[in-house]
């Protein structure tokens, strides 16, 4: 079969040689004795400027019209020679030649004897695995090689992240600092790499080199985004929730990061339900595995099941009452959600339902202030 597949571009090769001979030669586009009348035309104004008939500029200008005009009468001439026993020559040339560069190439340079690769091989094999393998051992040769190149391990830093390999990661992101200085996006990728080795927990290290990295840029959004985790997973809400807000405010309406931070926030607001004999899932407060959990998930997962948390804790107290801090969690989880009306909603059947309870009144009016919720109070009846 390959070797069919060869012949078919010999023969190719050779059509698009033999093509352009087999054509017609051009006709001449001047007689040849257009030739000789401008030859004699050019002798008789050398014969005339040498009679003193011409000036010089004149004799050249006139020798030049007369040399143009007998270049392109030649050039029809130098056509017309293009003999059918040249063609034929060319054409003998080219069918012998090319095959035998050809094969000649193949014979030095090509392996015939070389087996195919197995199906089976060949469909099991991950393409360019061994290649990426090299390429990181090469890189790491160098590194070895040149330990003080700092381009090098800012370069690997995020290879061995995203092959999982996290210590090595914070070892060259560590290095990367030290030899090329502390920049706000170096400190606060070092701080994540300290966060992957830390099983996806900011260990107070990585809290350090944020609040470095805020120092040098106050305004930086990844610092102050990554210190807000920081917080909520010590459980300082307040602070969490401080951060994110402030951050909220200077980002796009329709950013990525402000969706990511709005849902944050509603997990810093997600119900942690109570009572007597809770249903699995509905009444007892999320672990910090299920967090983590939530916090791995992909945005539009997360918010799925941020969504879940609070239409739960709805239906809870819409079937069996709330507390005055399950009501408040509810309203402040819809405007954090960008659902002002189900929160004005929410704000006024919790008047209704805690009429009774002075502290919870005053807690409400407080929120609704905070949310820029129209206040009702117990006006409703």
């Amino acid at each position: 079969m390959i070797w069919l597949v060869f012949a078919l571009l010999t023969g190719a090769a050779v059509l698009s040689i033999l093509w352009p001979l087999s054509r017609p030669a051009p006709k001449p586009r001047e007689d040849p004795a257009d030739v000789a009348f401008y030859r004699a035309q050019i002798a008789e104004i050398d014969a005339e400027f040498a009679r003193g008939g011409l000036a010089k500029d004149q004799a050249e200008a006139a020798k030049a019209q007369a040399g143009r005009r007998l270049l392109a009468a030649a050039s029809g001439e130098v056509a017309s020679a293009d003999s059918p026993k040249a063609r034929r020559i060319a054409a003998a040339l080219a069918l012998v030649a090319a095959p035998a560069i050809a094969l000649g190439l193949y014979a030095r340079i090509g392996r015939p004897e070389l087996p195919d690769m197995p199906l089976q091989a060949r469909m099991t094999a991950a393409p360019g695995e061994q290649d990426f393998s090299a390429v990181i051992a090469k890189m790491e040769a160098h590194i070895a090689a040149h330990p003080d190149d700092g381009r090098a391990l800012e370069l690997m830093a995020p290879v061995y992240l995203r092959m999982g390999r996290y210590d090595d990661a914070v070892n060259a992101y560590r290095k990367a600092i030290v030899l090329l200085g502390e920049t706000p996006e170096r400190l606060l990728r070092y701080a994540q790499a300290l966060s992957y080795a830390n099983d996806g927990t900011t260990p107070p290290e990585a809290v350090a080199q944020l609040e470095r990295a805020l120092q040098l840029d106050p305004k930086n959004a990844g610092a102050r985004f990554y210190l807000g985790l920081a917080a909520a997973q010590q459980g300082d809400k307040a602070k969490a929730r401080a951060l994110w807000t402030a951050l909220l405010d200077e980002l796009p309406p329709d950013s990525r990061g402000r969706r990511e931070i709005i849902e944050k926030l509603a997990m810093l607001d997600a119900p942690a339900e109570q009572g007597p004999a809770p249903a699995p899932g509905e009444g007892a407060a999320p672990s910090k595995d299920a967090a983590a959990a939530v916090a791995a998930q992909p945005v539009d997962e997360q918010q799925k099941m941020i969504r879940g948390m609070v239409d739960r804790l709805a239906q809870r107290i819409a079937a069996q009452g709330g507390s005055g801090d399950e009501w408040l969690r509810l309203i402040r989880a819809y405007k954090v959600l960008n659902e002002p009306d189900k929160a004005q909603t929410a704000l006024d059947e919790a008047h209704k339902a805690l009429s009774g309870d002075a502290a919870s009144q005053q807690k409400l009016a407080a929120l609704a202030q905070e949310l820029g919720l129209r206040e009702t109070g117990q006006k409703i009846q």
